[in-house]
């Protein structure tokens, strides 16, 4: 059990600013008074009812499920890559499918030379690493 399960929210929610932090004072100020301390799991998800709608969550989830490298270079590919797994952790629940659903999005040529050139365990970042240096010469 990790310290914001034993704690609660206090310091996460301390670390929030501008309408994050105005809505957790509201939020606070508004709890029946003896209130047991939010638990990780109910101040996540009250934050994001909040400040990212399960609609753009949705959609965030959809572009993940379909990114492909297209016209991308690898980096602006792993720039979005990254930008939208952290919308869908979910998904991503262990390294390996992590990497597996990087490299299933790369181009086809790219995808096979990865194939070749890595073994099972290699980390995400080693992996994209990897990709990278095989664009950069061409293959």
């Amino acid at each position: 059990m990790g310290i914001v399960e034993t704690i609660g929210v206090d310091f996460p929610a301390f670390s929030v600013s501008g309408p994050a932090k105005k809505w957790w004072r509201d939020y606070l100020l508004t709890r029946p008074a003896g209130s047991p301390a939010l638990t990780w799991d109910q101040f996540s998800q009250l934050y994001l009812e909040k400040f990212l709608p399960i609609t753009l969550r949705e959609e965030y989830r959809r572009q993940f499920e379909y990114l492909q490298q297209g016209s991308m270079t690898v980096t602006q590919y792993e720039t979005r890559f990254v930008d939208l797994a952290r919308h869908v952790l979910i998904i991503l629940l262990t390294e390996r499918e992590r990497m597996r659903r990087f490299i299933d999005g790369l181009a086809q040529l790219l995808r096979l030379q990865m194939a070749k050139d890595t073994g099972s365990e290699i980390s995400f970042q080693a992996a994209a690493s990897v990709v990278r240096r095989v664009e950069i010469a061409g293959v």
